[in-house]
C-alpha cells in the first residue's frame, strides 16, 4: 500500500512538470515581448522629446545641476551650478551660471560673435560665431574654444540625429508623479556614457530630470540636472540677446586663441583647460 502512494505521488509531480514546460515558456516568450515593447516605447519617447526640443522656434529653462570632480586622494567632491538658459532659433542663445562657489558667467550666442564673461574676475572673451546657425556656434565653442557646455546636445536642432547616431539601448524604467507631471523615467546607453531622462507626458514632453554617468572615466563620476520653469513664449527684450560690456572689464584672448597664437619672444605660452576666458 506505502508502494502504491509513492508511485501514484512521483506520477503526480510528473504530470505537473510536464504541462508547467509550455507554460514556462510561455511566460518567458511573454516577458521578452514586454522588454521589446517597453524598449521601443521607451525609444519613441526620447525621440519624442528630442524633436520637440528642436522643433522649438524659442524657449527659456532653469538648471540646478550637480557634477562629481575626483580629487587626487581619490575621494568624489560634488559641486554645483545654477543656470538661467534662453535660445532664440536659429542663432541666438544666452546663458546665466552661478557656480555653488559663487562665481557668475554670462554666455552670450548673438548671431554674430560668441561671448564669455567671468563676471567676478570683470573680464571678457570674444570670438566671430562660425556658420550660420547655433549648432555651428556651439560646435566651434565646444571643439575649437575648448570651453564645457553641460547638455549642449539638447540646445541643438541636431538633437534628434545626434540620439539615432549614439544610443544604442533604451528602456522603460518606470512612470513615476514624484516629478510633479507624470513622467516616463527612460534608462538610455551609448557607448561612451549612460544616462538617464524623466520626460513629461502629454503633448509637451519637456525633460525634468537628467542623471548622466561617465562609466569610463575613473570613478564613474555622475552628473545630475533638473530642469525646471520650462516656457514656449518667454518674454525676450531687444538686450536679451546683446552682451553689455560691464564698466572696466577687460577683453582677452580665449585660452585656445591665446594657445594658437605665436608665442612672445619665444616663452612658451604653458596650457590650459580652457573652461574659463
Amino acid at each position: 500500500m506505502l508502494r502504491h502512494i509513492t508511485r501514484m505521488s512521483m506520477a503526480a509531480l510528473v504530470i505537473p512538470l510536464f504541462w508547467l514546460s509550455p507554460l514556462l515558456v510561455a511566460q518567458e516568450q511573454a516577458a521578452a515581448d514586454d522588454t521589446a515593447e517597453s524598449q521601443a516605447y521607451a525609444g519613441q519617447r526620447l525621440q519624442a522629446m528630442a524633436n520637440w526640443l528642436a522643433g522649438l522656434k524659442e524657449y527659456s529653462v532653469t538648471m540646478r545641476a550637480g557634477y562629481d570632480v575626483l580629487q587626487a586622494s581619490g575621494q568624489m567632491i560634488e559641486f554645483g551650478e545654477l543656470r538661467d538658459i534662453s535660445v532664440r532659433r536659429p542663432d541666438q542663445a544666452r546663458i546665466e551660471q552661478q557656480a555653488s562657489d559663487g562665481v557668475r558667467d554670462l554666455l552670450i550666442f548673438d548671431g554674430k560673435d560668441i561671448t564669455v564673461l567671468d563676471a567676478s574676475s570683470n573680464v571678457f572673451a570674444q570670438a566671430p560665431t562660425p556658420g550660420e546657425n547655433l549648432d555651428d556656434a556651439i560646435h566651434y565653442l565646444l571643439d575649437s574654444l575648448g570651453l564645457r557646455l553641460p547638455l549642449a546636445p539638447m540646445l541643438m536642432a541636431s538633437f534628434p540625429e545626434m540620439l539615432r547616431q549614439h544610443v544604442v539601448e533604451t528602456n522603460l524604467v518606470e512612470v513615476t508623479d514624484l516629478m510633479g507631471p507624470t513622467t516616463d523615467h527612460i534608462a538610455v546607453r551609448t557607448s561612451e556614457v549612460d544616462f538617464q531622462v524623466w520626460i513629461a507626458q502629454g503633448e509637451e514632453p519637456w525633460p525634468l530630470r537628467i542623471v548622466i554617468n561617465y562609466r569610463q572615466l575613473p570613478g564613474s563620476p555622475q552628473f545630475w540636472a533638473n530642469l525646471s520653469e520650462w516656457s514656449r513664449s518667454p518674454t525676450f527684450n531687444q538686450q536679451t540677446f546683446v552682451f553689455e560690456q560691464p564698466a572696466d572689464a577687460t577683453r582677452i584672448p580665449f585660452a585656445a586663441q591665446f594657445l594658437t597664437a605665436p608665442a612672445a619672444d619665444g616663452v612658451d605660452t604653458g596650457s590650459s583647460e580652457g573652461e574659463k576666458p
